[in-house]
């Protein structure tokens, strides 16, 4: 028995299993592969929604959140008027917090503190954020474009007679904020307005071409080589 043992050679055994394994694999690959190529483009885009999530906003909130309870998720302040429940708002402002890598912001209107001062903290935290903007609503009331950019962040605006009426962020170019909604006190507390939050990856990407052709197109370096 014991020479039998020895006979044995355990090293070909280990180099056939190894072989086996190999091929195992590299025939699933390719069974896998011949599969997604006779998928047709519908079933492909079923296959991309299946893992693709949405939410829902909807505005005006009823309260005005508290600025201190939005950030931290708690407030000391005694005798603080404000709301201490989630909120739209809220909510919308904590999606932004999660972006790690990147924010591209391209909305008409931007005077809302709370998603202002929600911008310049991922800022100053790394994260790379560019601003679209119209050129006639920067100098609106409130307007927090050239807070903006006294913090540094990269801020650029159309030259037209027509709107630059956009009103979406894209996240990490993974997610996409849109909708109705400004970034004003009146969107937040006074009129209807509807925002959706999505990873479906065809959408998203298709917003993140629009950004990158308004920022080429709003580069102020090609307007002075215009001129």
């Amino acid at each position: 028995m014991a020479a039998a043992l020895q006979s044995f050679d355990f090293s070909r055994l280990l180099r056939i299993s190894w072989v086996v394994g190999v091929l195992v694999h590299t025939t699933y690959v390719f069974i896998k592969s011949v599969k997604e190529s006779m998928e047709s483009p519908a079933e492909k885009t079923l296959n991309d929604q299946s893992h693709s999530t949405a939410q829902v906003l909807f505005f005006p909130d009823k309260f005005l959140a508290c600025k201190q309870f939005i950030f931290d998720g708690s407030c000391n302040r005694k005798n603080c008027q404000f709301s201490h429940e989630e909120t739209s708002l809220s909510k919308l402002v904590r999606v932004l917090l999660e972006a790690k890598q990147s924010l591209d912001v391209c909305v008409f209107t931007i005077n809302c503190r709370e998603l202002a001062d929600a911008t310049i903290q991922l800022h100053k935290s790394g994260v790379v954020v560019r601003v679209l903007t119209d050129d006639e609503q920067m100098g609106s009331t409130g307007s927090q474009i050239e807070k903006f950019r006294r913090e540094g962040i990269q801020v650029r605006h159309d030259l037209s007679s027509f709107f630059m009426h956009h009103k979406f962020v894209v996240i990490d170019r993974k997610r996409l904020v849109n909708g109705s909604f400004n970034w004003t006190r009146q969107a937040v507390t006074g009129n209807r307005e509807n925002v959706v939050i999505s990873n479906d990856e065809h959408v998203v990407k298709s917003f993140s071409e629009e950004f990158e052709r308004l920022w080429e197109e709003y580069d102020p370096c090609k307007r002075l080589a215009v001129s």
